[in-house]
């Protein structure tokens, strides 16, 4: 049996920006800033208002009425992008082929909502008049088990959970399965709520812009000093080529290789001098052959961290060198802000419309250069290009680093 060849042939976005991949790719392009005031619950205690939020989303129109009553935020997010992957995928779920598809979600906070709720209730109401229906979701699979409910998938549902890179994760975990014939479809990519609970942990850390500074996402910048949190679902479609090609599906990009690397630093920082993230690179750079020369598009995983942003400019110097100075290299976070697990899957999603659309998306909020962060950034506005390949860098405290790289789809 002839090795698969992963490629993308669905695409599920819910993003603070957009709703749906044309309207997510767009909002890039013209570099809309979605970072406001939070309305989900109340910050008034607090110094921080700020944070990316997918507002007023419409569940129930995306949805239908019947069945979302007890499922969190997290749950339908990724329930829509399900159904948008599978549909612009042009899948129809029947009993013919319903085992043979796989669902694998990367999320870390996704439930925390639920558990807060059902806390709540018993603390409050006592432990008889608990909704019962809430504690289902206090499991971190919650949302991805959702996911194979309401499509009436039965293959495989796995549900990683490696912080910041989850969905990179996810997306091996994806390739692992499809190479080894575990399944034909696969539904991949990563899912994270806002919740009152994740905003004041993060508040705790003291890991948030504002604190410290202006309360603004500006990466690469010399007065960045902490990621503005966000909230987003994504999931891809992934299938082998022949298959595809097959069944006359639309493709939007080969998916070259993806490697991970755990340094196993600190869970609060990031190695200093980036090790994982530099093997990470270097590994995936090797196994796909790709030369430095090749890529056209770096989109970076920083996110306004003052050292963040640093190390991962000193990664990218160490192993591109002077070929460095003729890729742009441009942080969507600055306008989404930190997504967590779901960054590393909308990074993906912008490379490819990056490809389809040839705008490579900009890095908003940027005023005073870094001479620790002096790279070609896409200042302020999308920049014309033709992007063949990209790399996607993905990493964050706690130790795990992701780099993934992606081919534009040309038919032979």
């Amino acid at each position: 049996m002839d090795k698969p060849e992963a490629v993308i042939t669905g695409i599920g976005v819910v993003a603070p920006n957009g709703i749906g991949k044309d309207n997510f790719w767009q909002a890039l392009e013209e570099g809309n800033d979605s970072i406001s005031e939070i309305t989900s619950f109340e910050t008034e205690k607090f110094p921080l208002h700020l944070a990316a939020e997918v507002k007023n989303f419409p569940a129930s129109e995306l949805l239908g009425p019947k069945g979302l009553r007890n499922l969190d935020r997290s749950a339908l997010f990724l329930m829509a992008a399900a159904k948008m992957a599978l549909g612009e995928a042009k899948i129809e779920i029947n009993q013919e082929n319903t085992d043979k598809i796989g669902v694998c979600t990367g999320t870390s906070f996704s439930h925390l909502w639920s558990i807060v709720e059902f806390d709540r209730e018993v603390f409050k109401e006592g432990i008889d008049f608990a909704n019962p229906a809430l504690f289902p979701s206090t499991v971190i699979n919650a949302a991805s088990s959702q996911v194979s409910i309401r499509f009436n998938i039965q293959g495989f549902n796995t549900t990683v959970s490696t912080g910041y890179t989850s969905s990179l994760a996810a997306l091996k975990y994806s390739l692992d399965a499809l190479l080894t014939h575990k399944a034909e479809i696969i539904l991949s990519g990563g899912v994270d709520a806002l919740t009152s609970s994740l905003f004041f942990g993060v508040y705790k850390l003291g890991y948030m812009a504002g604190l410290k500074g202006i309360p603004l996402s500006c990466p690469f910048d010399k007065r960045r000093n902490g990621p503005i949190i966000g909230e987003a679902a994504v999931l891809f479609s992934i299938e082998d080529l022949t298959a595809a090609k097959k069944r006359n599906a639309d493709i939007f990009a080969r998916i070259k290789g993806l490697s991970s690397f755990f340094d196993a630093f600190q869970m609060s920082k990031v190695h200093p001098q980036g090790e994982g993230l530099e093997k990470a690179i270097k590994t995936v750079m090797d196994e796909t052959g790709v030369a430095l020369s090749d890529i056209d598009y770096i989109s970076s995983s920083a996110n306004s961290s003052k050292e963040l942003d640093k190390v991962e400019v000193k990664v990218l110097k160490k192993i591109f060198g002077a070929t460095l100075d003729k890729i742009p290299v441009s942080s969507i976070k600055s306008m989404i802000g930190e997504t967590f697990s779901t960054s590393g899957a909308l990074q993906v999603a912008s490379c490819i419309g990056a490809m389809s659309r040839g705008i490579i998306p900009p890095t908003i909020n940027y005023q005073e250069p870094d001479p620790e962060c002096n790279i070609d950034c896409v200042p302020n506005k999308g920049q014309k290009k033709e992007v063949k390949t990209a790399l996607v860098t993905s990493f964050g405290p706690g130790g795990y680093n992701s780099a993934c790289i992606l081919e534009k789809y040309t038919a032979n």
